[in-house]
């Protein structure tokens, strides 16, 4: 799997480790969130666990499959998020 990382994904100082545990350990993922931001593939929202589980991230990144993670939003994860997550979430 390769992961890239945008310089804004380390805008809030989470870190990267705490982030690749929220993806891979999502409590909601929202496929296709919103319109593409570079090329032509909707970015997914995952809202996920830090590694010791005293927070929830959300991360918004770009997967292309079959194993490349484009990740460009990070941060502790808002009311908001977890709203849209719960309304978008089958």
């Amino acid at each position: 799997m390769a992961i890239r990382w945008a310089a804004s994904a380390d805008k809030h100082d989470i870190d990267r480790d705490d982030v690749v545990n929220a993806i891979l350990n999502y409590v909601y993922r929202v496929e296709e969130f919103e319109e593409p931001r570079v090329g032509d593939r909707c970015p997914d929202l995952f809202i996920g666990p830090t590694r010791d589980r005293t927070q929830l991230l959300e991360v918004v990144a770009q997967i292309t499959p079959p194993a490349d993670i484009f990740i460009f939003h990070v941060m502790i994860a808002r009311r908001k998020m977890l709203d849209i997550a719960e309304r978008n979430t089958k």
